[in-house]
């Protein structure tokens, strides 16, 4: 019998390396005591003791009644899927454990990129067709509150094309009162007003800005360098910033007049 490859095995089943020899050294004779064991198995005998209490409570030798201590030892089969059960049960519980660290894991992993690099909360997008669908796509996902100043050049509808304004979620915007030049553009802005959008209207605005439920704002850069109206659009994930051209988005609007006064004015 090849002794250290069996102790290897049962190890690799859960028992010490005393444990292991003094079972095989058992499964050779019917019965033995403590002190024969631990000739047998080449273990300390003041260990013996122990060991074999040790395996008796797990159910993989058994004491023999009588006046004299002895111990005989399970069948194999049987120690084996005692020592498998045990083992499997330790993998369950080891794998809820485990499912249970990696969700926090992975909260802090998430973190942790999140703010790898100081500068990935800003975007910088020099397409005119990407900058339009970025900032569309803000509109898509707000939650509560979409605040803009419609400010020229138009790079396309500063509205989303539903039939009207998502409920739950007000939408307020600035417009420049030169956009009424433009007949078909008037047009829109009345649509927009019907749909639900809040809007006002200022004579002169500094620049094109969205600001999405306090978080995210988007606004255009003119390229002094270029002489084609060439604009940079950010986007900006930043509550800061949210909060401080909010300010300014309110103190313009308290100042700038409603459509309707606009048009009226316009009319005489």
């Amino acid at each position: 019998m090849d002794t250290s490859a069996n102790v290897a095995g049962l190890v690799d089943l859960g028992l010490t390396r005393y444990e292991a020899r003094a079972y095989l050294a058992l499964i050779g004779r019917s019965d033995a005591t403590p002190a024969e064991i631990a000739r047998m198995a080449s273990i300390p005998r003041q260990r013996a003791y122990d060991v074999l209490a040790s395996l008796s409570e797990r159910g993989l030798v058994q004491q023999v009644p009588g006046q004299a201590v002895r111990y005989r030892a399970q069948p194999p089969d049987q120690v084996t899927d005692l020592l498998i059960a045990v083992r499997r049960r330790e993998l369950e519980r080891l794998a809820r454990t485990t499912t249970d660290m990696v969700g926090q894991l992975r909260s802090l992993y998430q973190r942790g990129q999140d703010h790898g690099n100081p500068f990935d909360f800003v975007e910088v997008l020099r397409d005119r067709e990407h900058a339009v669908e970025r900032v569309q796509r803000l509109w898509t996902d707000a939650r509560h509150e979409v605040l803009t100043f419609v400010h020229p050049p138009y790079l396309g509808a500063s509205t989303p094309s539903n039939s009207e304004v998502p409920a739950g979620i007000v939408q307020r915007s600035i417009y420049e009162t030169s956009i009424l030049d433009d007949a078909e553009m008037a047009e829109r802005v009345r649509t927009w007003a019907a749909l639900g959008e809040q809007i006002r209207l200022t004579t002169e605005l500094p620049l094109k800005l969205t600001i999405v439920d306090g978080r995210s704002v988007a606004f255009n850069m003119p390229d002094p360098a270029e002489g084609d109206g060439s604009v940079t659009t950010l986007v900006v994930q930043h509550e800061a910033l949210a909060a401080t051209l909010k300010i300014a988005f309110e103190s313009l609007w308290s100042q700038a007049r409603s459509l309707d006064d606009v048009v009226a004015a316009r009319s005489y």
